[in-house]
């Protein structure tokens, strides 16, 4: 038995979900990280997950404790702790003395982490690319551009996180 998609009104339900920025946007972004992470895998970075890469993403080059990690990235200090003990033990961070407070640790970069970093540029960078050949350069420059003011907008707008 095959079922309609069309709704209650007759409405097509993949068109009402192209008309939703939510459904476009994760899609999208869903798009973009499944391309991302099939190349860290080609390039040996095995045993990666999301929350890996979004600490990687918001660990600055100078390193950073776990507070400020779990601020910036909005989750908890838990969470971050687990996905810091996982990147640590792939290799890609270790825990380090503060030269600020030598009782607390900060997160660095291992050689390993730095790679990553450097190939991430890539790897973003070629992704970017065959985006601006599906729907030409400036076109895509555009749409960061916008998406970037909506998101300073959001931000302007959004309640501090943590006491900040």
């Amino acid at each position: 038995m095959v079922t309609s998609r069309r709704g209650a009104e007759g409405e097509d339900s993949g068109d009402l979900r192209r008309q939703n920025p939510g459904w476009l946007l994760l899609r999208i972004s869903q798009d973009f990280f499944s391309k991302v992470v099939e190349e860290f895998r080609d390039r040996g970075y095995l045993g990666l997950q999301n929350s890996h890469a979004n600490v990687l993403a918001h660990l600055p080059f100078a390193g950073a404790r776990i507070t400020e990690l779990a601020s910036s990235i909005g989750v908890t200090k838990q969470a971050i702790g687990l996905a810091v003990d996982e990147l640590a033990r792939l290799g890609y961070v270790e825990r380090a003395a503060d030269p600020e407070d030598g009782r607390a640790k900060i997160v660095c970069f291992t050689k390993r982490g730095l790679e990553f970093q450097r190939d991430s540029r890539e790897i973003v960078d070629a992704v970017w690319d065959a985006y601006a050949d599906k729907i030409g350069r400036r076109q895509l420059e555009g749409l960061r551009a916008e998406l970037e003011r909506l998101l300073l907008g959001i931000d302007k707008d959004a309640p501090k996180r943590g006491g900040e």
